[in-house]
């Protein structure tokens, strides 16, 4: 029987890309920890994970760690050591040795200035390919939640992300454009020539989308830009698309609400008061990484919204790659020509493409549809097979 080599990442192939093997189950569990860090990590390791025992070696995202649960473990590092530390740390110390390492080097005073902040995120820095350069969603933020997709497009597809900083309570979000073109200088500063391969989620689609345009503009080359799960909040943008989008959906809504009986309807009423009194999500205040109560979602939602509705895309000159989830239920049961998510098609002169994948608006980046989702990326990008 012949033997598959493991690439050098030590990932192994799988139909769309590349996948980790699993931790060896001895991996760390017996050795004990051998400073005072390492005992306090484990402690929240094991707290925050839910976890009976952590050992040193084991992978925070094995261990079903996330973006959130990462938020609530920096804030606790900067609460007891001073040191604070973005979510983009879990990339290279995903461990509770490497964490503690990177903790007591930085809390070691030091005669040199620190490195300046930089929003490029290298989420996978191997590679031959051209990079892929990501632009989260959400607040933009932390682009933790592609680690997944990142890695399922092989070991020879270098990842970048682009990360803002939460600005103060009493200060504005960076407009669009702004934003775009400080990604861009940043970019362009890494890699000042093309082709160039972008890709926004969410929210960072906008910016993803402008960043093309100036990059265009300058006589650049955008191989690939890609916008998923990215809705234009004035689309539809006549009255009477509009009377149709509000109509369709509702009668698809009522529809699958009443499919679910009278217990269904209780149950599902319960869960979602349950869900609502405990959310939080995860921002950046105050140069500190810190859950956000929900009584306090309102007004940062807000002002996101309020910039969004600023800015005025203008037809673009290049092709765009559109991915949406088919199972997202704020779009389900609209058709393609009302569907907000679809609005780039119009103003892509270079043509566009529309992939529908399985899963609604955060569940492309799990698994299995984070597999689909990597495939349907390198085909995008031109460098891969279809295989389904």
């Amino acid at each position: 029987m012949s033997h598959q080599p493991e690439t050098p990442l030590g990932y192994k192939q799988s139909a769309v890309g590349y996948e980790e093997p699993p931790c060896p189950p001895s991996a760390g569990i017996l050795a004990p920890a051998s400073n005072e860090v390492e005992t306090v990590l484990t402690s929240w390791w094991q707290d925050l994970l839910g976890i009976d025992s952590a050992g040193l070696d084991e992978d925070f995202f094995d261990l079903g760690g996330h973006s959130l649960i990462g938020v609530q473990l920096f804030s606790r590092i900067k609460q007891t050591y001073g040191v604070e530390l973005g979510l983009s740390t879990l990339f290279d110390a995903r461990t509770i040795r490497q964490m503690a390492e990177v903790i007591t080097m930085a809390s070691k005073p030091s005669r040199t200035e620190p490195e300046p902040w930089s929003p490029v995120v290298p989420i996978q820095a191997n590679g031959s390919r051209p990079p892929l350069y990501l632009i989260p969603g959400g607040y933009g933020t932390t682009v933790l939640p592609f680690r997944e997709v990142s890695l399922l497009l092989g070991p020879d597809q270098p990842v970048y992300g682009l990360e803002a900083q939460m600005p103060a309570p009493n200060e504005d979000m960076e407009p669009i454009p702004v934003r775009a073109a400080r990604f861009v200088n940043e970019l362009r500063a890494k890699q000042p020539n093309g082709p160039y391969y972008l890709l926004g989620w969410c929210g960072g689609g906008y910016v993803a989308f402008e960043m093309a345009q100036i990059l265009v503009s300058a006589g650049q080359q955008v191989a690939f830009l890609g916008i998923i799960e990215c809705a234009d909040p004035q689309h539809p943008r006549t009255l009477w698309e509009g009377i149709g989008f509000r109509a369709q959906r509702a009668v698809w809504r009522a529809r699958n609400f009443l499919k679910r009986g009278p217990k269904g309807i209780a149950r599902w009423a319960g869960e979602r008061i349950g869900l609502i009194s405990k959310q939080t999500k995860p921002i950046k205040l105050e140069n500190q990484l810190i859950p956000l109560p929900i009584e306090l979602m309102d007004e940062v939602d807000e002002r996101a919204w309020r910039n969004v509705y600023r800015y005025h895309p203008t037809t673009y000159p290049g092709k765009t790659v559109v991915i949406i989830g088919e199972e997202s239920w704020k779009y389900s049961g609209v058709v393609r020509s009302l569907d907000p998510r679809l609005y780039w098609c119009k103003l892509s002169n270079g043509g566009s493409e529309v992939k529908v994948i399985p899963g609604d608006h955060m569940d492309l980046l799990k698994a299995p549809n984070s597999q689909i989702l990597a495939g349907e990326l390198l085909l995008g990008m031109g460098k891969g097979v279809r295989t389904r």
